[in-house]
């Protein structure tokens, strides 16, 4: 038997599905929507402190990459939108 707030949080999870194209495919993929949080198995389960830090830094080393080819990706996508439009 689960405790009122067990109950809560159970309800609170909702995973979100979120539509990705992929090598021309569309993909849905289930995203958690809460902060420290990630999908493992199909379910929200939360982060432990040391994955956060190094995700965070990891998102800032690619932030910096992404900058110089952000051209490219502009111009892959837009022939992407042509296509779709």
């Amino acid at each position: 038997m689960l405790t009122y707030s067990e109950l809560i949080k159970s309800l609170e999870e909702a995973l979100k599905r979120k539509v990705v194209y992929r090598d021309g495919k569309k993909v849905i993929q289930k995203k958690s929507d809460k902060e420290g949080y990630k999908t493992q198995d199909g379910k929200e389960v939360k982060m432990s402190a040391k994955e956060r830090l190094t995700r965070s830094k990891t998102a800032k080393k690619a932030a910096k990459k992404k900058k110089g080819k952000q051209g490219a990706i502009n111009r892959a996508r837009a022939k992407t939108m042509k296509k779709r439009g």
